[in-house]
C-alpha cells in the first residue's frame, strides 16, 4: 500500500519556514519605550466599554509591570516620572476610593533615588492624601516623610504637614495632627512646636488614649526642653496633664 507523503511534505515546508524565520529574527529583541502617553479619561475607559473599575485594574496592572520588557527589568531611574504622575492622576480619577495605585506610588515608585523624580510622586500623594475618603490622609503622611527625610526639604515637609493636620477625616490619627510640631522642631522652631503640641493636648485630652497623652507630656517636658530649657513648664510636668 502506497503511503501518503503529503503530511511529511507539509511538515518539512513548515520546518524550513520556521528555520528561515528564526535565522532572521533571532537578533530582534523587545526594547524599552518608557512610559506611554496618557490618554483622556474618556479614552481610558473606552478600552473597557465604559467600565471604570475594570479600567482602573487594567491600568494599575500596566503601571506595575511597565519596566518588565523581554525578560529585562528597567531601573526606576529610567522612568519618565512626569508621565507617571499623569497616569497616577488618571487612574485615581477612574477610582478615587481604591488604594492600589497610591500604595504603588508611595512604596514602589517613591523609592527612586532621584530627588527631582521623587517630587512627582510627592505631588500625587499630596493630592490623593487630601481626600476625606477613608484613611487617604495616610498618603499625605507618606508625602511628609519623603519630603522630610528623602528630599531633606523641611519647608515642603512643613507645608504638607499643615495640610495633613487640617484633614477633616474623622479617623485622622493623633500623630498626623502632631506632624507640624515634629517638622518645626527639626527646623529649629521649638517654641512653635511646643505651642502646637500643647494646644492639641488641651483640646483632645478627653478623647485621647492614655499612652498618647503620656507621649505628648514626655515630648513637652523632656524632648523640647532638652534643647530649649525655657520651655519647661513645672506645673504641667509635675502634674502630668494640663
Amino acid at each position: 500500500m502506497k503511503q501518503n507523503k503529503m503530511p511529511f511534505v507539509i511538515f518539512t515546508v513548515f520546518f524550513l519556514a520556521n528555520l528561515f524565520f528564526w535565522s532572521h529574527a533571532k537578533g530582534i529583541q523587545s526594547f524599552w519605550t518608557n512610559v506611554p502617553p496618557v490618554p483622556t479619561v474618556e479614552r481610558a475607559s473606552m478600552l473597557t466599554l465604559g467600565d471604570k473599575q475594570f479600567a482602573y485594574r487594567t491600568y494599575a496592572t500596566m503601571l506595575q509591570n511597565l519596566g518588565n520588557v523581554g525578560g529585562r527589568y528597567v531601573s526606576l531611574l529610567d522612568y519618565d516620572y512626569a508621565r507617571l504622575k499623569d497616569w497616577f492622576f488618571l487612574v485615581d480619577h477612574l477610582d478615587p476610593v481604591a488604594d492600589v495605585v497610591p500604595m504603588m506610588a508611595a512604596y514602589y515608585f517613591g523609592g527612586v533615588q532621584d530627588k527631582d523624580k521623587q517630587k512627582y510622586v510627592i505631588d500625587y500623594l499630596e493630592h490623593v492624601g487630601q481626600s476625606p475618603i477613608g484613611e487617604k490622609w495616610r498618603w499625605l503622611g507618606h508625602a511628609v516623610y519623603l519630603s522630610r527625610h528623602e528630599q531633606e526639604d523641611t519647608d515642603r515637609a512643613l507645608e504638607l504637614a499643615y495640610k495633613l493636620a487640617e484633614n477633616k477625616s474623622p479617623d485622622l490619627a493623633d500623630w498626623a495632627k502632631q506632624m507640624p510640631a515634629f517638622v518645626l522642631q527639626e527646623k529649629g522652631n521649638d517654641k512653635m512646636a511646643y505651642q502646637i503640641m500643647l494646644n492639641i493636648l488641651i483640646s483632645n485630652i478627653d478623647t485621647m488614649h492614655p499612652n498618647e497623652i503620656n507621649f505628648m507630656v514626655e515630648y513637652l517636658c523632656v524632648t523640647l526642653p532638652e534643647n530649649n530649657p525655657s520651655l519647661y513648664n513645672p506645673e504641667l510636668c509635675k502634674k502630668g496633664t494640663p
